[in-house]
């Protein structure tokens, strides 16, 4: 489905994208929201760094590139593995600097969030992040204005559609875009929160693909190291890539591309 003008959504001969996002938590999103005593959920996120690799391999292999998603402690943890995503020409966002709610955050707790991550993944980057995602999607009325104020350009976080918005808290910066996630396309509610089997999941995600592919919109799929890094769900997740290409007209680039397009399609 095309805009009302007749044009289409997507460049080229795209009829829908999809957007890969990549959040590395470390130990800080399980610690935050488990009881101190849950060894066993906060161990699992161990597999962070096994996980990670494995999906930079098979995103190799397909020639893809995600937008990958550092909790700020996270990334001064693993700075080799920050190097890594940028050397396999992956775009970097930032994902809070330990995974804490920012809705339960002051204003000034909040800038001081955003700038902490910020300065801790250009430093061990070499790259400035111009994406946002809220840990656990808990945000509130300040969070996108701090975001469009310090210069971040585009956000994963309101679930508002099928298709990129643009959001404007400030006149003094240029409007955020919006990529929409989904509960319903993040590896955590299929296989943490439930326990779905990677041929469940792949099966699900294609028929949604498939919805989308007829209506123009795009899939902003949310995946953890911990979880789809494993061998079964990468699996599944594989699966889904090849299908998605061998249709050879959806859009597959990273956030701040789509975001981009996005914003230069609205000013004309």
């Amino acid at each position: 489905m095309d805009r009302a003008d007749g044009t289409p959504n997507w460049p080229a001969a795209h009829r829908a994208a999809i957007c890969i996002t990549i959040d590395v938590d470390g130990p800080y999103g399980e610690r935050n929201y488990r009881d101190p005593s849950d060894s066993y959920w906060i161990s699992q996120t161990e597999y962070e760094a096994t996980g990670l690799r494995r999906m930079l391999d098979i995103l190799a292999d397909f020639d893809l590139q995600a937008s990958i998603f550092w909790v700020g402690r996270a990334a001064e943890d693993m700075p080799g593995l920050v190097q890594d995503t940028v050397a396999g020409g992956h775009e970097l966002g930032l994902h809070t600097w330990e995974h804490r709610y920012l809705n339960r955050l002051s204003d000034n707790e909040q800038l001081d969030d955003f700038l902490r991550t910020r300065e801790v993944i250009e430093r061990v980057s070499g790259v400035t992040p111009l994406g946002h995602k809220s840990a656990g999607w808990r945000f509130d009325e300040s969070t996108h204005r701090i975001a469009q104020e310090i210069g971040i350009e585009w956000i994963v976080d309101l679930p508002n559609g099928d298709l990129p918005s643009l959001v404007s808290h400030t006149e003094t910066r240029p409007p955020l875009v919006n990529l929409p996630p989904s509960f319903l396309l993040s590896d955590y509610h299929w296989y943490v929160d439930n326990v779905a089997s990677p041929n469940q999941v792949a099966n699900a995600w294609q028929d949604d693909l498939d919805m989308l592919r007829e209506d123009g919109g795009m899939m902003t799929l949310t995946l953890h190291p911990f979880v789809t890094g494993r061998p079964g769900p990468m699996r599944g997740f594989a699966r889904l890539l090849d299908y998605a290409v061998s249709l050879g007209d959806i859009w597959i680039v990273p956030a701040g591309q789509i975001a981009r397009w996005w914003r230069d399609r609205a000013e004309h």
